[in-house]
């Protein structure tokens, strides 16, 4: 810890919200008011993860900067979807938690839960995932990818693009996305002196000695749910892009509520947790259906 600085666990529950950030662009923009509020209130970002129902982020800051982070950083969200007609996204609102993390071991744990959070849903290694931090720890520096300055942007275009009136580092780089590289605003070297060495951060990513048993126990039968969710997924869209011309992550709540009766009704679904997280509902909002 550094002075009256402790770290936190930012996240939203995607259980409270609908898809927000379904849209690439979508993510662009979370993943660039991250680093815009961190900078705002003085927070430093250690980690950080971006799917389509929800985020995390492991911060170091004061505790008052850290409520300060969660608040602006959902009142910026809020406002950016009322803004520009995107409030359907969010469903029933958009919540942000800010756990205290209270110990190493607890940070280190959480550093690594939001680094692999992408593997529920994405099929490749997290240092492939574009909207986390990518391949940015233990590595060579050179094989960073590299941007454009936002000070080579006039300040007009600097608005525009991250809407922010923010004066940010002008060193800062952004990809041809208009999204902010990890590497400009993650202290990826704080990072690596908690964990010291390569070998202790692969360890603590891929091999927990006392998660060990519980994952040779889980592995099968995880396999067979994350199967069954792509399969239920790829005839959930299929049947929406029948009958509404769009995939779920477009759909609206209504429309993928039709879905789900029709996948019960023909039997190419059951009610289960995984049809709810297929069609990206509630579990209770699919149990009512008859």
């Amino acid at each position: 810890m550094k002075n009256d600085q402790s770290y936190f666990h930012v996240y939203s529950d995607g259980k409270k919200a609908d898809i927000p950030f379904g849209a690439d662009e979508l993510k662009v923009f979370a993943v660039n008011s991250i680093a815009i509020v961190a900078f705002q209130v003085g927070a430093v970002v250690l980690c950080y993860d971006i799917n389509e129902t929800h985020l995390h982020v492991v911060i170091r800051a004061s505790p008052k900067a850290a409520q300060k982070f969660r608040a602006k950083l959902t009142i910026r969200i809020c406002c950016h979807y009322s803004k520009f007609g995107l409030k359907e996204h969010l469903g029933k609102g958009f919540f942000l938690a800010c756990d205290p993390i209270s110990d190493r071991d607890e940070l280190l744990q959480k550093i690594i839960y939001t680094f692999r959070n992408c593997l529920d849903y994405y099929r490749k290694a997290p240092w492939n995932y574009k909207w986390g931090v990518g391949n940015l720890y233990f590595c060579e520096r050179s094989d960073l990818p590299s941007g454009l300055r936002i000070g080579d942007l006039s300040r007009r275009s600097q608005m525009a693009m991250l809407h922010t009136y923010e004066v940010l580092p002008q060193d800062w780089e952004y990809n041809q996305d208009g999204m902010l590289l990890p590497k400009c605003f993650v202290d990826y070297e704080e990072v690596e002196r908690l964990f010291i060495t390569p070998r202790a951060f692969l360890a603590f990513l891929f091999v927990r000695k006392e998660d060990e048993q519980q994952m040779k126990m889980q592995f099968s039968s995880r396999y067979i749910q994350e199967r069954n969710l792509e399969e239920l997924r790829n005839r959930g869209n299929k049947l929406c892009n029948s009958y509404f011309g769009k995939y779920l992550k477009a759909a609206c709540f209504e429309e993928r509520i039709k879905v789900a009766a029709k996948m019960l009704k023909e039997g190419s679904g059951v009610k289960s947790e995984s049809l709810a997280k297929a069609l990206y509902l509630k579990k209770e909002d699919l149990f009512k259906l008859l």
